[in-house]
């Protein structure tokens, strides 16, 4: 799935145009980049965490001359799934449907 597909089945869902539901996503993805770059960590309740992994500096090779060259140190973003997301991929439970405003707000929090 592609943005513009995620997109589509939101606007259908959210009753929203695909222009409003791509903005949407937009928005998410932005609020996530901002957080991880601030604090390194963003958690979606029942679904996943978004976390950086930090990298230390080591010594690697070119591939072709072989040559020893000095990679620096980085972070790199990671998706580590909740348990509720495992188990649906696994078939262990079924997929959670938005009902009620109710249960959107309890079944889903976002903390930045």
């Amino acid at each position: 799935m592609i943005r513009s597909d995620l997109a589509e089945k939101l606007a259908l869902k959210m009753n929203i145009s695909k222009l409003e539901a791509d903005r949407l996503i937009l928005t998410f993805c932005e609020a996530i980049e901002a957080n991880l770059k601030k604090d390194g960590k963003v958690a979606i309740q029942g679904f996943g965490s978004f976390v950086l992994r930090e990298y230390s500096p080591r010594t690697g090779k070119k591939p072709v001359s072989g040559e020893e060259i000095e990679i620096p140190a980085r972070r790199k973003p990671a998706f580590r799934p909740s348990k509720e997301l495992l188990k649906l991929v696994n078939n262990e439970r079924e997929p959670r449907s938005l009902q009620s405003s109710k249960e959107v707000s309890q079944g889903l929090s976002i903390s930045f």
